[in-house]
């Protein structure tokens, strides 16, 4: 009986050593996949903010498709129509990063929204930009990413084991496992029914455990909102001169119109004061050159413009210190970075919000600019003057 013990009472520390090392080698696997879902974020975020330097004139902001095959490179051409979203794996060839793994010895793989990627580029990119991926816990309950909506404009993906029903065979051609058609292997790799393109906006859930050990998690997530990639692109010290000059590009466009009575009549409305007001024409509308107006026009539902309706100089304008300046015939409204929280909450992530002046302008301006009161207050220039925190002050330009 003695001898029957202990046999039994060693199985039983075998089993238990083998579960705790069963357990402590999925927690390894789950910090491995979380480093390289880091690396890959920060890549991403690298890519966007240096864009323009490898994409001269083409301004700042935008990510990567992803890698349709298997090859680590973002292919030639489009990925699905504007504006549309596209999941494949992390180019990791593109980012410049080495072939990242998750825990369990599987390549990364990445989604993109249709408002950020590079090709074809959507036709607003700025940092009110909506995301298309809406974060989920493991429960269903929504989470946010950093951005006016709440959703996320990219994901990264650690596929983890492989579930019953998958099927990643090697590759002949790639160090990642799997075929040459990222679409074909797709449900082999995440668990959430997701596509390869998406037009609407799609739910993207966290891993959660599952099986009998509580310790298996399965794709693991990590986010990038639109606030990460502006919040990162403002600790660039050229930053504020970069968005400087596309108010330049706009103050001297509009300034060279105003003595057209046709064109403001079909881009003003009247106001119950002495202005007619209204949103920045199109960079076409303002005459610019076609390889100038994508920048520009990337970022039109930040200006709104007046004019004093009897062409006479008839608009006050306050700087930082008094006496308020007077001699504008006109004048270019730039709104700045929302104001994320406080009593001044700014929110554009509707239609009918991003058509409110109050959710770009500060309190004085909206209201003046709303009710044709021929006086603004604001900075001349725009500047980040706190690197760690959104520019919101409304940038004002007179229009002589």
């Amino acid at each position: 009986m003695s001898a029957l013990l202990l046999v039994a009472l060693f199985g039983a520390g075998g089993l238990l050593a083998g579960g705790q090392l069963r357990t402590h080698a999925v927690a390894r696997a789950h910090l491995h996949s979380m480093d390289a879902l880091a690396l890959g974020r920060e890549a991403l975020l690298g890519y966007a903010i240096s864009y323009g330097e490898h994409h001269a004139g083409e301004g700042y902001g935008f990510l990567p498709c992803p890698d349709s095959g298997n090859s680590g490179s973002t292919p030639p051409g489009a990925c699905g129509a504007r504006d549309v979203g596209a999941l494949g794996r992390l180019p990791w060839r593109t980012l410049g990063l080495p072939d990242l793994r998750d825990g369990w010895g599987q390549c990364l793989w990445y989604a993109v929204g249709g408002s950020v990627k590079n090709n074809p580029k959507p036709l607003t990119l700025n940092w009110d930009s909506p995301g298309q991926l809406a974060p989920r816990a493991p429960d269903g309950h929504a989470l946010r990413a950093a951005g006016p909506d709440g959703r996320a404009v990219a994901a990264i993906f650690a596929p983890g084991p492989v579930l019953p029903g998958q099927n990643r065979p090697p590759s002949a051609r790639s160090g990642c496992s799997g075929s040459d058609s990222a679409e074909a292997d797709l449900a082999h790799y995440l668990d959430h029914g997701y596509t390869a393109r998406f037009s609407a906006t799609m739910p993207v859930t966290q891993g959660a455990p599952v099986g009998e050990d509580a310790g298996l998690t399965t794709d693991l997530v990590v986010w990038v909102g639109i606030d990460d990639i502006f919040d990162a692109l403002r600790r660039r010290a050229d930053h504020g001169a970069h968005i400087d000059a596309l108010i330049d590009t706009a103050a001297d466009a509009l300034a060279a119109r105003l003595d057209e009575p046709d064109f403001l009549a079909a881009h003003t409305s009247a106001t119950p004061g002495v202005l007619d007001v209204g949103p920045l024409p199109s960079a076409a509308a303002l005459g610019l050159p076609a390889e100038e107006r994508p920048r520009l026009d990337r970022w039109r539902d930040q200006f709104r413009f007046a004019v004093c309706r009897t062409g006479a100089p008839c608009i006050a304008l306050a700087d930082d210190t008094p006496p308020a300046a007077a001699g504008c015939r006109g004048v270019l409204l730039f709104g700045g970075e929302r104001i994320r929280s406080g009593p001044g909450l700014q929110q554009r992530d509707t239609p009918e919000r991003r058509a409110d002046p109050a959710q770009y302008l500060e309190a004085g301006n909206a209201a003046n600019f709303s009710q044709g009161t021929p006086s603004f207050s604001g900075a001349r220039r725009f500047e980040v003057n706190d690197p760690l925190q959104p520019a919101t002050r409304d940038v004002i330009r007179c229009l002589p």
